[in-house]
């Protein structure tokens, strides 16, 4: 949207009001119970101005009626509005006056208002102008069938539909009504409103020619070449350019859709927040986030989102969720956008969680890291690591890589809860296919122990050092183990197998801490005392 379009729009309300009410209006019809008498001034009032004819032949028979008929191009002065019609009747008893036929009112050499018919009474101070209507100023034309005009509160109204043009701008309306105590103007039922820039629709739309603001009542849409906005209620100063939407507000980009109790946008500035029941939709990369709060600037195509907030990518059939105390998402073009959490983070997806004091993802090369403290779960395994990085396809995660202090335990069974392999090195290299790990690669100071089978029966603990270990897995086994260099390693018969052994040193098993759902995110967790773990342990072998 251009900058000047609200200032224009702003200028078309001023000038219409102006120009018809005050200038021709009121001008004509304040003083109609005085017409034909000369100015007066009393103590305490102002002269009041006569209504004077200048042109028309004059037709009165008192015996007959109180009217004065006026025809031939009959012409009122009063105030410097000159009114101009065929046929005017004036009746004095009655305090009323009916014109027809070419009706025209000018004032100077800019201001027109013509009618095909004009009536005013001046008991009820009511004012009509029928037949096509229209008031002009310069650039600014008004059009209408039926005006009215209460000139005692300052009323007008049409009610057979209106059309105002102003320069590049265009209202069309099919009532609208004018409140000069208040200075509103107020606009009804198929409200549209054009510029080059943008269209603007609304059920009603009311605006304040004080403090130059448009109040948006009932449904509102407004559309321009780079965005769309819908909402049922708000407002839009058009002086200052900023806006508030609200009730199912509703913000549309190229790339982005933004949704919330309320919306606040800055045009000057191009910033804008949503407070409550937020929801940032990026549309190129199917993927949402949530939150009670979020800032945004379209320029840079940027977000934060807090207050609860999470992100959501569809995945094939599975969603991965991200959650934070504060999530800032930015897209650079509708392939590369990145998305960085800060602060207890947690994810979820149905077959992999983590957690990190801070995470990243960029959806250029599909990758999500995950820093300080950073720990990793899929299914029956647990990764920590001083940094993890996690290899995210178009549909599914490809695999992980673990930097420094590496350590990956996988619980042999979940029905044993004792029994770990466990590898642990510099790096470790993980490869995932059908939600499963299929392959790890340890390198440097690689350590493994793990629990060897004999037709599915745990026979022995393997434990071994070497530089590098390549492990396969099938079915959550592993199926195979080839080092680098080749070392043999030490295996102990299962029954020989004492407690002390089957734990390499760092080994944490944190699996409790894993979130179990989506809804987990953002609740903290109630560490269960260890004597009631224990008393419930027993419950559970005696059961």
């Amino acid at each position: 949207m251009k900058q000047a379009s609200g200032n224009q729009h702003n200028e078309m309300f001023n000038k219409f009001f102006h120009i018809l009410f005050f200038v021709f209006l009121s001008s004509f019809f304040l003083a109609q119970t005085k017409k034909n008498v000369p100015a007066v001034k009393t103590a305490t009032q102002s002269p009041v101005k006569a209504i004077n004819i200048l042109h028309g032949n004059l037709s009165y028979d008192e015996s007959k009626s109180s009217a004065k008929l006026l025809t031939n191009n009959a012409v009122f002065e009063h105030d410097g509005a000159i009114l101009n019609c065929d046929t005017a009747w004036l009746y004095d008893k009655e305090n009323r006056m009916d014109a027809s036929g070419h009706v025209v009112i000018t004032k100077g050499d800019s201001i027109k208002v013509t009618g095909g018919k004009l009536q005013y009474d001046g008991k009820t101070k009511m004012a009509t102008l029928q037949n096509s209507v229209t008031c002009t100023e310069k650039d600014m034309v008004l059009t209408t069938n039926l005006l009215t005009y209460d000139v005692g509160n300052g009323i007008a109204n049409y009610y057979d539909g209106g059309k105002i043009v102003n320069k590049e701008n265009t209202l069309t309306s099919k009532n609208g009504h004018y409140y000069s105590a208040t200075k509103d103007v107020a606009f009804h039922y198929d409200v549209v409103l054009t510029n080059p820039d943008y269209t603007m629709k609304s059920d009603t739309l009311r605006y304040n020619t004080i403090n130059k603001t448009a109040y948006f009542l009932g449904p509102s849409i407004i559309i321009s070449k780079t965005d769309y906005i819908y909402c049922e209620n708000g407002w839009y100063d058009t002086d200052k350019e900023k806006a508030q939407f609200s009730i199912n507000a509703l913000l549309v980009t190229s790339q982005q859709k933004l949704t919330g109790d309320s919306l606040f946008y800055d045009r000057n500035k191009k910033e804008g927040k949503a407070f409550r029941n937020v929801r940032l939709t990026d549309t190129s990369q199917k993927s949402i986030i949530f939150g009670g709060y979020a800032e945004f600037k379209q320029e840079k195509s940027e977000a934060i989102v807090t207050k609860d907030p999470v992100y959501a990518r569809i995945l094939d059939n599975d969603t991965l969720f991200i959650a934070a105390d504060t999530l800032y998402h930015r897209d650079l073009d509708s392939v590369d956008n990145f998305l960085n959490a800060y602060h207890n983070v947690k994810i979820f997806k149905s077959d992999l969680q983590a957690m990190a004091d801070s995470a990243s993802l960029n959806t250029k090369d599909s990758l999500l890291q995950l820093f300080k403290n950073p720990m990793l779960w899929s299914k029956r395994s647990q990764a920590t690591a001083k940094l993890i990085k996690v290899y995210i396809g178009k549909s599914t995660i490809n695999g992980f890589k673990l930097e420094s202090n590496s350590f990956l335990i996988q619980q042999v069974d979940s029905l044993d809860a004792d029994k770990f392999n466990q590898l642990t090195g510099r790096s470790i290299e993980g490869l995932i296919r059908h939600d499963t790990i299929r392959k790890v690669i340890i390198n440097g100071n690689a350590e493994a122990l793990y629990y060897v089978k004999n037709k599915n029966a745990i026979a022995g603990l393997n434990k071994t050092t070497t530089s590098e270990i390549n492990m396969w897995f099938k079915n959550d086994d592993i199926e195979r183990v080839t080092l680098k260099p080749q070392v043999d390693g030490k295996v102990t018969p299962i029954k020989d197998v004492d407690a002390e052994s089957t734990r390499i040193k760092g080994f944490n098993w944190q699996y409790n801490k894993r979130p179990r759902s989506k809804q987990e995110l953002h609740t903290v967790k109630k560490e269960i005392p260890k004597e009631e773990k224990k008393e419930k342990e027993k419950g559970k072998k005696k059961n």
